[in-house]
């Protein structure tokens, strides 16, 4: 890896602001927002347990469907790595996640979900989007329950 150049300082506030941008769009389910975060052609794969991988416009509309699930959930994106190369960069980020279920029996649960996002973004019209995420999985704690068990939220509803 190679050391930060001060050049650089504009491109990697634009590329953190865009990973904590992406944690804030997911948690207020505003999906249309992360269309300026993603290149068109960009490939998203959430590498995980009933996760998927699709192009952003396929995940895109994928993920109301998996995030309804949960009353509120809070993706804490924290030490985001970027690397530049030109017009393109790598970025390693950790995510905590949080996702609570209301149970139709009234009780809540609590999934904790650690991670590292893996990004390539491109600048592009002078902006940087990402062309290519991948969400590994670290290790998720507490159970996740399905559409059967828990009340489901097309919108997030805070307690």
């Amino acid at each position: 890896m190679t050391a930060f150049a001060p050049e650089r300082a504009a491109d990697l506030a634009e590329i953190q602001q865009k990973i904590y941008r992406y944690g804030w769009c997911i948690d207020h389910r505003t999906f249309d927002e992360l269309d300026g975060l993603f290149t068109e052609d960009a490939i998203v794969h959430y590498d995980l347990p009933g996760g998927a991988k699709k192009p952003w416009s396929e995940m895109k509309a994928w993920l109301p469907q998996g995030l309804q699930l949960f009353r509120v959930t809070q993706h804490n994106m924290s030490n985001p790595l970027v690397v530049f190369e030109g017009d393109t960069a790598r970025a390693t980020t950790y995510g905590n996640l949080v996702h609570v279920q209301h149970h139709k029996d009234d009780t809540t649960s609590v999934m904790r979900h650690h991670t590292i996002y893996r990004d390539r973004w491109v600048k592009r019209g002078g902006e940087w989007r990402i062309a290519a995420r991948t969400l590994s999985n670290l290790f998720m704690d507490g159970p996740v329950f399905g559409p059967d068990r828990v009340h489901l939220y097309p919108e997030p509803k805070p307690f």
